[in-house]
């Protein structure tokens, strides 16, 4: 397979902050994703944007990286916010996998495996699979696109099973269709 992905936002517009760091967390999450894909013997691009002054132009810049290779999907690496569970209730905020739309060229199968993934890697929440026409980089990029919100990072719960890792290997196994422990064992591969 041929797979763009992206952390989300910069330093300049770094994103969700709470109990995690949504800048520092997507790009540990990418670095590792990108390795095991690597590892398992796919083409993979990071298109993160580094550069963009605005949210605006980080996004342009995002599709501008991924729309200069022919992909088979693109993957953009988040954490979400908006729980505002301050002291932790016992319930995880969960993982969400966001799409362009469910049609025929839509990556839906893989979007569903990655949320299954994470939530059974992590024991954290599945949120499933939404559709969102709107969000710039599912909207204008060529390849299919998902963007994955690993967790919450406002919410203690999902912060206290977070793990970069395990994530990884769950939304690379989920992006390809292998078993998780391929992926996990490619992984452990990697380390050596």
């Amino acid at each position: 397979m041929k797979i763009n992905v992206h952390g989300g936002h910069n330093k300049l517009t770094p994103g969700a902050h709470n109990l995690l760091d949504e800048l520092t967390e997507d790009r540990k999450v990418k670095a590792k994703v990108i390795n095991l894909l690597r590892v398992a013997g796919h083409t993979v691009y990071d298109c993160t944007d580094d550069k963009g002054k605005t949210e605006d132009d980080n996004l342009v810049n995002i599709v501008k990286k991924c729309n200069a290779h022919e992909v088979n999907v693109d993957a953009s690496i988040h954490l979400n916010c908006g729980r505002n569970d301050k002291k932790g209730d016992g319930n995880t905020g969960g993982v969400e996998v966001i799409i362009y739309d469910k049609s025929a060229s839509s990556p839906v199968a893989a979007a569903e495996r990655v949320a299954a993934n994470i939530s059974k890697a992590l024991g954290i929440r599945n949120r499933g699979v939404k559709v969102n026409p709107n969000l710039y980089a599912l909207r204008y990029t060529n390849a299919p696109a998902m963007l994955i919100e690993c967790c919450f990072v406002d919410d203690p719960d999902d912060v206290a099973i977070y793990n970069a890792d395990r994530m990884a290997a769950a939304i690379v196994a989920g992006i390809t269709g292998q078993a998780a422990e391929t992926t996990a064992d490619a992984a452990r591969l990697a380390a050596m």
